[in-house]
């Protein structure tokens, strides 16, 4: 699969952006007013959004494989990322989380409940819950 980087999901880690080596690419002003949509031969696994970002998880119908699209809802700017985990949440629920590794940065979707992302020293850089 083809990983297509512009610009990251929430404005704490547009620090990555310019302290990483990511490709940029342009942004829009514009505020995301929900989930990133999945490309025709994908399919829709689920979504959350937040006061700052909104993300994605779509799955490929010719090999199945994951993939993480982000928006920053401030200014529209996108990341879209394989997904390489796929864990049940430990909270006893059995939910799933989907798990999306960039430049040492994780993002994890909480099946529509939450997005976090970690940087590469561990530490969390944004912890969202869903609105709406």
């Amino acid at each position: 699969m083809t990983t297509t980087l512009t610009r990251l999901a929430t404005a704490g880690a547009s620090l990555v952006l310019t302290t990483g080596a990511l490709a940029i690419g342009t942004a829009t002003a514009t505020a995301a007013p929900s989930a990133p949509s999945c490309d025709a031969g994908q399919r829709f696994v689920t979504s959350v959004v937040t006061a700052q970002s909104a993300a994605s998880i779509c799955q490929w119908r010719t090999d199945g494989s994951l993939e993480y699209r982000g928006v920053a809802r401030s200014s529209g700017n996108t990341l879209c990322i394989p997904v390489s985990e796929v864990r049940v949440q430990e909270n006893g629920s059995g939910r799933p989380y989907y798990v999306a590794y960039n430049n040492g940065y994780r993002y994890s979707v909480f099946d529509g409940l939450s997005l976090s992302i970690v940087g590469p020293d561990g530490l969390l850089i944004s912890s969202e819950a869903a609105i709406g």
